[in-house]
């Protein structure tokens, strides 16, 4: 009897059982995805930092990670709306940006951060040029 069970347990034993406690399935494609990327004001990338990104209408993200070497979040937006994204430094740098993304599930438009630093150099001599012109205006009227 037990020499007629043998065969059969080692059957029982040998077949091809499914193990997924372990198994990690991949699918690799192409999509089109929102890309922000952010720099310092010296060009500098904004290298592996804090990030998250919320969508629309939603307490808390649906992406948390790091920014790549290059400074970059990347995300596929899967609806339309204002997405949040939040990036964070050790050393307390940041930004808290929203991303409108459009019904193609794109951003609606691109964006650029503010000037660039000549921009923001000109305009404040401009604006300290200003100042003074405006003290020395007053200061020659009041002289008799």
């Amino acid at each position: 009897m037990r020499a007629a069970l043998l065969p059969v347990v080692f059957i029982v034993l040998m077949a091809p059982v499914a193990a997924t406690a372990h198994g990690l399935d991949h699918t690799i494609a192409g999509d089109r995805a929102v890309v922000v990327t952010l720099t310092y004001d010296d060009g500098a990338p904004f290298s592996f930092e804090t990030c998250e990104v919320t969508p629309p209408a939603a307490d808390a993200p649906s992406q948390v990670g790091r920014t790549d070497r290059r400074g970059r979040v990347v995300f596929l937006a899967d609806r339309p709306g204002d997405w949040r994204v939040r990036v964070v430094a050790q050393d307390g740098h940041g930004a808290d940006l929203t991303v409108p993304i459009g019904a193609d599930l794109l951003p609606s438009q691109d964006h650029a951060a503010g000037p660039t630093r000549p921009v923001k150099l000109v305009t404040g001599v401009s604006v300290l040029f200003g100042i003074f012109g405006v003290v020395a205006l007053l200061m020659s009227r009041r002289k008799p």
